[in-house]
Parts: C-alpha cells; structure tokens; sequence
C-alpha cells in the first residue's frame, strides 16, 4: 500500500532542496574567483557560476612579439578558472544536498 504521508514529507524535502539549491546558486553568483598567471601579468576574475567577470593583461604582453605568449597566458588562465570554478560550484552544492564530499565522481554532477 502507498503511504501518501511519506509523499507529503518527500515534497517538502524536495522544495527545502530547491530552495537551498537557489540560494547557494545566488552565493555562487556573489563569489569571487581571481586566477593569476605568468606571475600575474594575465588575471582573470569569474564568479562561482563560471561567469567570466574581468580579464586583466599586463601591457608589456600586447607587443607583435608577445603574441603567442599572451595566447598561452590566456588559455591556461581560463583553463585554470574553469577548473576551479567547478570545484567551488561542486563543493557548495555538495552542502547543499548534504552529501559528503569525498564521494569519487561527485564533482562531475555539478
């Protein structure tokens, strides 16, 4: 037999889920992840949602010269923002949902 009680609390576990998910996706919205490279001459600024905010480039790398340096520069430092924007984004929503976070393979569901 069906136990429709047990249905009423599993809704109001999935709407506190819901609500919690929006919140930390708010929080993630507001958090500030600063990625440096080449000692700092190409910056970038994104938010936990991934969302790129700022791109600082030292100006001795906008030389003919420095052309594919800065390239480099450029894709590491996104590279690198992107991989650690995942890692806030899976950690804050690992604390959302409650789950421990040393599960293998939990980071990728985020």
């Amino acid at each position: 037999m069906f136990n429709l009680g047990n249905l009423g609390e599993m809704m109001k576990m999935m709407k506190s889920l819901q609500e919690n998910i929006e919140r930390a996706k708010e929080e993630l919205k507001n958090e500030e992840i600063v990625v440096e490279v080449g000692g700092g001459m190409v910056k970038i600024t994104a938010n936990g949602l991934g969302e790129v905010k700022d791109v600082f480039i030292d100006n001795t790398l906008l030389t003919e010269e420095n052309h594919e340096i800065l390239q480099d520069l450029l894709v590491a430092a996104f590279n690198e923002a992107n991989r650690r924007t995942k890692e806030v984004m899976s950690e804050k929503m690992t604390q959302v949902a409650g789950l421990p976070s040393n599960i293998p393979g939990l980071g990728n569901l985020f």
